[in-house]
């Protein structure tokens, strides 16, 4: 029986909606602003956390056009807790959100 887990896009969406209801601010440009931003800086924080060796990997496998399961089997044997990251990420972003205007940093 398949997984029924939730996808990136669908967790950063119900995410950034939510951040947004509690500055009280419904702006559907902004929105999409911070869902694209909010991907990048996660993605950005995963690469940094991959070793050395592993971040060779990803260059060379992305040179040549690998696939999503290729890349992602990199991630997978990188042995970083990404999920950790990825929630480190999402919790800095909000806060810093939450603290200043509604602009996309």
């Amino acid at each position: 029986m398949p997984e029924n887990k939730p996808t990136k896009a669908k967790v950063i969406n119900v995410f950034v909606d939510k951040m947004m209801a509690d500055k009280g601010v419904s702006d559907v440009a902004l929105k999409e602003q911070l869902e694209a931003k909010l991907e990048e800086q996660i993605e950005q924080a995963m690469i940094r956390m991959l070793p050395d060796e592993k971040l060779v990997e990803l260059e060379g496998i992305l040179d040549r056009g690998a696939g999503d399961d290729e890349i992602e089997k990199v991630f997978d044997e990188a042995g970083v807790d990404f999920q950790a990251v990825a929630e480190q990420t999402m919790a800095a972003f909000r806060t810093a959100f939450l603290a200043s205007g509604t602009e996309v940093a």
